[in-house]
């Protein structure tokens, strides 16, 4: 491993190494001239139980603060494994983050502690999302308002934050903030203190894409309509559920399906009645729906018989 850059501290020499880190001597560059020692750890050769020692490490040494343990002073992931995802997985997983939403929102329900830890994703045999954890949830209806404090900080809604009244867009900004890190690798507000993002909170600076993103001009709108301060100006469910960036008009489902198969039917008709434009037309509008389905795990509808289907259109 080549000596690494660590913002904050100077480094002078190694002290030791292992199968997975190297331990270096280092300085603060600011404030008193503390000797540190700099555990460096080689992310890519950790197995995924690995991964999650150390995650439990580092939280078990935020916490346990005396004087015959070893202080944690720090901690810091290397930029280059600030992972990304590419926009089109980004949009699969804000689709079904989406439905899941649109099904709490028929029940009146606000998830109320929306961020990533609470997501679960499986990625075999196909791309699923899964929203858990539901103890800050509570109902809230359209026209409710609450006050009380609830969720993650740096994923919660200005209004709850600042203490004011808010309702069920407050889960739109917790989109936002989930989609912003997904897509750059930070939330919009990465802060070290509670203090500090209250402050970043406060100030309600605009919120800016990268600069040399590449993102497109849909996935951009919706990414600035979610991260609205004033929740009067955010993006509010019935837009955010027709937005041509998830296009959840087309997701898998029973009744796309249906949807897919009365379009051919009605493309077969005028093709065999010589309108060839209205049956190209609808054959291509048949395919938006038809080629989403070809992720879906098997499983996911059991409670609708595609083949039926199948047979009435070949017939």
């Amino acid at each position: 491993m080549s000596v690494p850059h660590v913002e904050g501290y100077t480094i002078v020499g190694k002290i030791g190494f292992g199968t997975y880190a190297t331990v270096y001597k280092a300085f603060r560059k600011v404030g008193p001239r503390e000797v540190v020692a700099i555990k460096c750890v080689e992310k890519s050769k950790l197995s995924g139980t690995a991964v999650n020692n150390i995650i439990t490490e580092i939280r078990l040494l935020k916490l346990l603060k005396y004087k015959h343990i070893v202080e944690m002073k720090d901690f810091q992931w290397d930029d280059k494994y600030r992972n990304k995802l590419p926009e089109a997985v980004c949009r699969k997983f804000l689709q079904q983050l989406a439905m899941a939403l649109k099904f709490l929102r028929s029940h009146n329900v606000c998830h109320m502690d929306l961020k990533p830890q609470n997501l679960l994703l499986m990625t075999t045999p196909a791309l699923v999302l899964k929203l858990g954890d539901f103890g800050f949830a509570q109902y809230l209806s359209p026209d409710t308002y609450h006050s009380s404090l609830r969720g993650s900080p740096l994923y919660m809604a200005p209004e709850i934050l600042l203490k004011h009244k808010y309702d069920c867009r407050v889960d739109l900004w917790s989109v936002g903030v989930i989609m912003f890190e997904c897509l750059f690798g930070r939330a919009p507000y990465s802060s070290d203190s509670f203090q500090e993002l209250a402050e970043k909170i406060k100030s309600q600076a605009e919120i800016e894409i990268p600069h040399g993103s590449s993102i497109s001009e849909e996935c951009q709108d919706l990414l600035a309509r979610l991260l609205q301060h004033d929740p009067a100006k955010r993006i509010d469910y019935e837009e955010f559920f027709k937005h041509p960036f998830l296009d959840l008009e087309h997701c898998p489902s029973p009744e796309s399906y249906t949807k897919a198969v009365e379009l051919v039917k009605q493309a077969v008709k005028n093709d065999a009645e010589g309108k060839q434009a209205d049956a190209f037309t609808q054959y291509c509008e048949a395919l938006r729906y038809f080629v989403p389905l070809i992720s879906v795990d098997d499983d996911d509808d059991d409670d609708y018989d595609y083949d039926d289907d199948d047979d009435k259109v070949m017939s």
